[in-house]
C-alpha cells in the first residue's frame, strides 16, 4: 500500500504496508532501520544491510504449517509497553483502506489474516493452521485454526475470510474507483478480483468456501509473491456485523488480532491484550501509543524515562554512541528495505523534456546528502531497489554528478521549475543548488500533509523528495509499486511500454534468475529515463529500553507486538 513514510515515526512497520509506505522526506529527523547492531559504532559508516532469509519464490506444491506454540516468559514486571506515534495519529483503522504507516502499525495489532511474517520475514500461517499451494501454482488451499476467535469471542470461519477479502475489493470503499484501493495492488490476481474492483461483479469467485474451516483461493496465474501479500493489512479478517454498523465502525472495531482497542483519545491510543488470541495470548497486557502533542520530542521523552522505544535523528547518533553515553548499548541500527528518492514528473512541463531532467539530476550532488547532510549514517543508494532485498544483488548505473555538462546542455535556456515539499530540507537544497549551478528559477512549494498526499495521488507534483519502504520482502514491492502503470501508489505520470512489459513478465516469473534479470532490466530502464534520482537507502535508528525484550525490529520495520515482553528492572542491569 503506499503513502509516505514519516521518518520521525518510530512505528516503521511493515505492514505493513497495505501499500502504505510513503514517508516524509529525510531531513525531518532520522531515516530509520536493518538488522540490529548493539551498540552502533560512533562512526560515519552506516550499518550493513540485513540479509533477509525469505526466498523470493514460494514454489507450487509448498505446504506451510503453523509454527509451534511459544512458551510464555516468566516475568514479574508490569507488562505495559509505551511508544510514540505521530502528532496526527492514525488516519483510519479499516484494514481495507490503510495507506499510511502509523495506521498500518495499529491495524496490525488489532487485525490479522491468514498469514504473517516471522522475524526472518518468512510468511507463516496465522489464522490458518495449514496452507498448501497447488501443483500448478494457481490455487491455495487454506485450513483455518479451530480456535481462531474475534475479539467478541465468535469463531473466525471461512465465510468471514471470504467476506473480508471481497470487501477489500469493493469499489464503493473508494467512491467507485476500485483502482485506488490497496487491494488493487495486492489482491488483483485472485480470479474475479479485478472485475469486482472495476464494478463489473459483486463477488470474487476466486475465493471459494469449501467448508466452515476450509477455503480455496484461485489465482489468474501463478504468482511468486501472492503469499507474501496475504500477510498485509488489506488481507486482514474483519467481522461482518461489526463493519455493517456504519462507516465509522473502525473507531470501535471488533478485531481478529492479538490486541483490542481499549481507548483512543487526542493524546493516546491504548491497546489491551485479547485473551482468546491463538496460538497464545499476547505477553503484553497493554500497549500505549502517544499521539497528538504527547508524541512530540520522542527522544527527549525517552531520556526522561517516559518511553520504552524512540526514533533517533541522525544528528543524535554520535552523541548517543559516545563512550560516556548511558544509552550506547540501547541503540539499534536497522537497515530498511526502503529508500529516499527525488522524483521528476514527466507529466508536468518542463519536466516532459528528458534533456531538462538529465541536467537537473547531473547538477545535484546526491553523495553529499548521504555523506554530509545525513552525516554518513545512511548509505548512498546504488539504484532503486534497496540493499538487502532478497534475490539480489540489485545495483544499477545511476547518472553521475556532472554540473559542467548540465550547464552546457542548458546554455541559453530560460528555465523555471517547482519543487514540492511537506517539510523537507532536501527540497530546499535542490532549489539552492539549481539556482547556483544552473541559473534556474526555482520555487519551493510547501504543502501541509493532507494536501501533499492529495497532490501525490493525483500525480500533479512536479519535483519532490519521496521515501518508500517495501510492504513485503520482494523487489516488486518497490519497483512495481512505484512504476507500474496500474499501481495505485505510482506517484508520477511515467509511461514506458518496455518497462511495463518487463514488470508484467516479472510478476508471472517463478524462476528466481529470470525474475532477477527482468527486474534489473526494468530498474535500469527507469533510471535511464531519468524520472527519479536515488538518494539514500533508509536506516532506522531506535533506542530500546533494556527491559523491553523480543521487539521485532526487521528490515520491514516493527512487526506485531504479541511476543514482546517486559523484563524486571533488576534483570536489565
Amino acid at each position: 500500500m503506499g503513502r509516505e513514510r514519516l521518518l520521525s515515526l518510530l512505528l516503521a512497520i511493515t505492514v505493513l504496508l497495505t501499500g502504505c509506505r510513503f514517508s516524509l522526506p529525510l531531513s525531518r529527523s532520522a531515516t530509520p532501520t536493518p538488522d540490529f547492531v548493539l551498540p552502533v559504532e560512533a562512526s560515519p559508516t552506516p550499518p550493513a544491510p540485513a540479509t533477509v532469509s525469505v526466498t523470493a519464490t514460494l514454489l507450487p506444491g509448498t505446504v506451510l504449517t503453523a509454527p509451534p506454540v511459544p512458551t510464555p516468559p516468566s516475568s514479574s514486571a508490569e507488562q505495559v509497553l509505551i511508544l510514540a506515534g505521530t502528532p496526527q495519529g492514525p488516519l483510519t483503522l479499516d484494514p481495507a483502506l490503510v495507506r499510511d504507516v502509523e495506521s498500518a502499525f495499529v491495524v496490525q495489532q488489532l487485525f490479522r489474516g491468514l498469514v504473517r511474517f516471522d522475524r526472518a520475514l518468512v510468511p507463516v500461517p496465522e489464522l490458518a493452521e495449514r496452507i498448501e499451494i497447488g501443483p500448478d501454482g494457481r490455487s491455495y488451499t487454506v485450513r483455518l485454526r479451530a480456535d481462531a476467535r474475534f475479539h467478541d469471542g465468535d469463531p473466525i470461519t471461512a465465510a468471514d475470510v471470504k467476506y473480508s477479502l471481497e470487501r477489500a475489493c469493493d469499489p464503493a470503499l473508494a467512491d467507485g474507483d476500485g483502482r485506488a484501493l490497496p487491494a488493487w495492488g495486492f489482491l488483483r490476481d485472485l480470479v474475479g478480483a479485478q472485475a469486482r474492483m472495476l464494478g463489473r461483479r459483486s463477488d470474487v469467485p476466486g475465493i471459494e468456501v469449501v467448508d466452515e474451516r476450509t477455503l480455496r483461493l484461485h489465482l489468474v496465474e501463478p504468482s511468486p509473491t501472492f503469499l507474501l501479500r496475504l500477510a498485509l493489512p488489506v488481507a486482514s479478517v474483519v467481522k461482518r456485523d461489526a463493519v455493517e454498523r456504519g462507516p465509522d465502525w473502525w473507531r470501535q472495531p471488533v478485531g481478529s488480532g492479538p490486541f483490542r482497542l481499549v481507548r483512543w483519545t487526542d493524546e493516546e491510543i491504548v491497546l489491551g491484550r485479547h485473551p482468546q488470541y491463538r496460538p497464545a495470548p499476547a505477553y503484553l497486557r497493554e500497549v500505549r501509543i502517544r499521539i497528538g502533542p504527547a508524541a512530540l520530542s520522542p527522544l527527549n521523552q525517552y531520556e526522561r524515562g517516559q518511553l520504552d522505544v524512540a526514533a533517533v535523528p541522525v544528528w543524535a547518533v554520535d552523541r548517543l554512541t559516545a563512550p560516556e553515553s548511558p544509552y550506547r548499548d540501547q541503540l539499534i541500527a536497522q537497515p530498511l528495505l526502503g529508500g529516499t528518492y527525488v522524483f521528476f514528473n514527466p507529466g508536468v512541463p518542463p519536466l516532459d523534456d528528458l534533456v531538462v531532467r538529465r541536467a537537473l539530476i547531473q547538477a545535484f550532488p546526491r553523495a553529499k546528502v548521504a555523506g554530509v547532510t545525513l552525516q554518513g549514517k545512511v548509505p548512498l543508494a546504488q539504484g532503486l531497489i534497496p540493499e538487502g532485498m532478497p534475490g539480489g544483488p540489485w545495483e544499477a548505473t545511476v547518472l553521475p554528478y556532472d554540473p559542467g555538462e548540465a550547464r552546457r546542455v542548458l546554455t541559453g535556456r530560460s528555465l523555471r521549475v517547482e519543487v514540492a515539499s511537506a517539510g523537507s530540507d532536501v527540497a530546499i537544497m535542490l532549489g539552492q543548488v539549481w539556482r547556483r549551478e544552473l541559473g534556474v528559477e526555482v520555487e519551493v512549494l510547501q504543502y501541509d500533509w493532507p494536501d501533499y498526499l492529495t497532490e501525490l495521488d493525483a500525480r500533479r507534483l512536479p519535483i519532490f523528495v519521496f521515501s518508500w519502504v517495501a510492504d513485503y520482502p520482494d523487489p516488486e514491492a518497490v519497483i512495481d509499486a512505484l512504476f507500474a502503470e496500474e499501481s495505485p501508489n505510482r506517484p508520477i505520470d511515467y509511461r514506458n511500454a518496455a518497462v511495463q512489459e518487463l514488470l508484467a513478465a516479472a510478476r508471472r516469473a517463478t524462476d528466481p534468475q529470470e525474475r532477477h534479470a527482468l527486474l534489473l532490466a526494468a530498474q535500469q530502464q527507469i533510471l535511464d529515463d531519468v524520472v527519479v534520482l536515488p538518494l539514500t537507502f533508509d536506516v532506522e535508528y531506535l533506542l530500546v529500553a533494556p527491559r523491553v525484550r523480543d521487539l521485532p525490529v526487521t528490515p520491514l520495520g516493527i512487526l506485531g507486538l504479541e511476543r514482546v515482553w517486559i523484563a524486571p528492572e533488576r534483570a536489565t542491569r
